[in-house]
């Protein structure tokens, strides 16, 4: 009787190291770029390029067979990769001849719509990533609103403490951007609130069961409670709180070398947490595994 129940899991294989690192180069150069129109910077926008364009390469050093790269725009109507793959290739050929633009000092209509369809792109590219996972319905853990929401807010925040980093060694950036720091800590917490949420909103099942075991008692507790919270959040949120509350915006460059290590470990604490969660996602079978041999035996 209870081994009609019972239901294996298996853990996720095909994303790996570099799918995580296509999301959070995909997802953090779409939110610099963001930034960067707000704090008129164009470095800022420059490296929001340069982070989407490394995250494709290493998406596509992966999958290899570049010649049959054209396929993957092929089923926009079904399929998430495809979307993704268009949009992603629209904010880079929006975003490019933004930067080209402004740079060459190209004013007016012609600029604005280039800027209005790279931030479009890219609003559309920080929700790609968890809009795909919460796709694939065999993994339950990856379902609901949490996951969708929660990586584009780790994008933000990881672009905005990079932001941080540099803007105190550009032109008039102190002067210009002093809502960035406040921006990142708010940031920050709805990030640990949004995850925390998803985590706890999670449907029961054999599959989230195992994902929450990997992450919270198994293999990926240490990136997923260091890596993630300690590393990704709580120091960031720390660093940040205490330069906000001590140093004014103009005197930031003195804190180059914090600011540098607040950035480096938030980036290192979003890719801890997404690829944690990518890793622990777990597929289920559909129907329990007597079902399908008493549909076989019927069959015949």
């Amino acid at each position: 009787m209870n081994d009609k129940y019972k239901t294996g899991v298996r853990f996720n294989h095909p994303f790996r190291i570099l799918e995580t690192l296509s999301f959070v180069g995909e997802g953090v150069g779409a939110a610099l770029f963001i930034v960067s129109v707000l704090t008129r910077q164009l470095a800022i926008a420059a490296l929001g390029v340069a982070f989407v364009v490394v995250a494709v390469l290493a998406l596509r050093t992966h999958l290899g067979q570049p010649t049959r790269g054209w396929r993957a725009v092929s089923r926009l109507s079904t399929s998430w990769v495809s979307r993704g793959t268009l949009v992603i290739g629209g904010f880079l050929a929006s975003a490019t001849l933004s930067v080209i633009a402004t740079y060459m000092g190209v004013n007016g209509l012609l600029l604005s719509m280039l800027a209005l369809a790279a931030l479009t792109c890219a609003v559309l590219v920080m929700l790609y990533a968890g809009l795909l996972l919460r796709s694939i319905r065999a993994i339950r853990f990856w379902g609901g609103t949490g996951l969708a929401l929660a990586f584009p807010l780790h994008s933000a925040a990881t672009a905005l403490t990079i932001s941080i980093a540099l803007i105190p060694w550009l032109p008039g950036g102190a002067n210009r951007s002093p809502w960035l720091i406040p921006a990142a800590i708010i940031c920050l917490l709805l990030c640990l609130a949004i995850s925390a949420a998803h985590i706890m909103r999670l449907e029961s099942s054999a599959g989230t069961r195992a994902s929450m075991n990997r992450l919270l008692a198994g293999d990926l507790r240490f990136q997923f409670l260091w890596g993630a919270g300690i590393f990704g959040v709580a120091l960031p949120l720390i660093g940040l709180v205490t330069l906000g509350l001590f140093m004014a915006p103009e005197d930031l460059a003195n804190a180059a070398w914090l600011l540098a290590a607040i950035a480096l470990s938030r980036l290192y604490g979003d890719f801890a947490y997404r690829h944690s969660i990518v890793i622990a996602g777990a597929y289920e079978p559909i129907m329990p595994q007597t079902s399908n041999r008493i549909a076989v035996s019927a069959a015949k």
